[in-house]
């Protein structure tokens, strides 16, 4: 029998179950993202509903319409009356006017009604018309703010971060203050073998943070079944930087808690830079130079590509290969860095 892969397969059975055993790492490796992701959900939920009159365009699916947004509760749904088309920058009175023609859709909603979206969106998929033939514009030809959308990179990224932080840095971290890795480093074990060993289980969580989110996102009708798997691959990519970052923090540092706080305070740092929590257009230009040279930036627009399109700016090719070059400087760094205990020379 090949010894290499009988370590690894060892390996990587007592990490996971190394892992679980720990409740505080188990908590913020399994539960801790999920709750931010139920959190973030909820507070967009709470943005959504109240009273809203909203304006059919004449067309051949006028009246279908008018039925399917009437059906919301709140709102008070009616054909336009207009007789002409709306003057830029009005709503004749409106919180929304919809315009529906050949399985397009066309929304033009008032700035402060984002409440009305998930209604919106609800009752024109409801009548045919799903999100991606949909287009959202406030009357100056903006994107209307979407709190449930925004609420799903948000949650996405802190998920992803927990793990790969709470659920990596950290217990690597812990086993050098009790001396495993010391131990770890007389024995014929080899460096990568371990770091390997760390990812299977850390991989398959991630993998049901991106399946849970994915269900989500459809059943909110923001995405089709099939461009999850678009989604799993943003995720899974974002997650091995992210991974390779933890490992670069545990490479030679022994203190979990002085670790766990700085991690602590660089995860909503990261959120803010990367234009989560504000449109990054809405800040200085110093922060927008700062979020340039963050990787995070790239991965929360790449979600931003399936999960809020409006809000992207770099192609998905450009995301990806950020997302890539960052992974392996990190993973470089951390291989390059990595001591079984903060005495070996090598």
């Amino acid at each position: 029998m090949n010894a290499a892969p009988s370590a690894l397969r060892e390996m990587v059975k007592t990490n996971a179950r190394e892992l679980f055993r720990d409740g505080k790492t188990a908590f913020f490796t399994v539960l801790f993202p999920l709750l931010f992701l139920a959190m973030f959900l909820g507070l967009g939920a709470l943005t959504a509903g109240g009273s809203y009159r909203i304006a059919v365009v004449d067309s051949p699916e006028q009246q279908t319409f008018v039925n399917e947004l009437a059906q919301v509760e709140g709102f008070h749904a009616e054909p336009w009356k207009g007789s002409g088309p709306l003057p830029a920058g009005e709503l004749g009175g409106y919180d929304a006017v919809v315009a529906v023609s050949g399985g397009q859709a066309s929304v033009v909603v008032d700035a402060s009604r984002f409440g009305a979206l998930k209604g919106l969106r609800s009752a024109l998929a409801a009548g045919g018309v799903d999100d991606s033939r949909t287009d959202f514009r406030t009357p100056d030809g903006g994107v209307p703010f979407d709190p449930l959308k925004a609420a799903l990179p948000t949650g996405l990224l802190m998920a992803l971060m927990s793990t790969a932080f709470f659920g990596t840095a950290t217990p690597l971290i812990a086993l050098r203050t009790r001396g495993t890795l010391r131990l770890l480093g007389t024995t014929p074990l080899g460096r990568l073998t371990f770091v390997l060993a760390q990812a299977p289980v850390r991989l398959a969580l991630v993998v049901v943070q991106l399946v849970i989110l994915g269900m989500v996102a459809v059943a909110m009708d923001f995405m089709s079944l099939a461009d999850t798997l678009r989604l799993m691959g943003t995720g899974l990519l974002g997650a091995i930087m992210l991974f390779a970052f933890g490992y670069l923090m545990a490479a030679r540092l022994r203190n979990a808690e002085v670790v766990n706080g700085l991690l602590g305070l660089l995860m909503p740092v990261l959120l803010f830079f990367s234009g989560l929590f504000l449109p990054l257009s809405m800040l200085p230009s110093v922060i927008t130079t700062v979020s340039d040279a963050l990787p995070t930036t790239y991965l929360v627009d790449a979600f931003n590509h399936d999960l809020n399109e409006a809000a992207s700016v770099h192609s998905l090719t450009t995301d990806w290969l950020v997302l890539l070059a960052a992974t392996a400087v990190f993973g470089g760094l951390a291989a390059r860095l990595f001591r079984w205990d903060q005495g070996e020379d090598r």
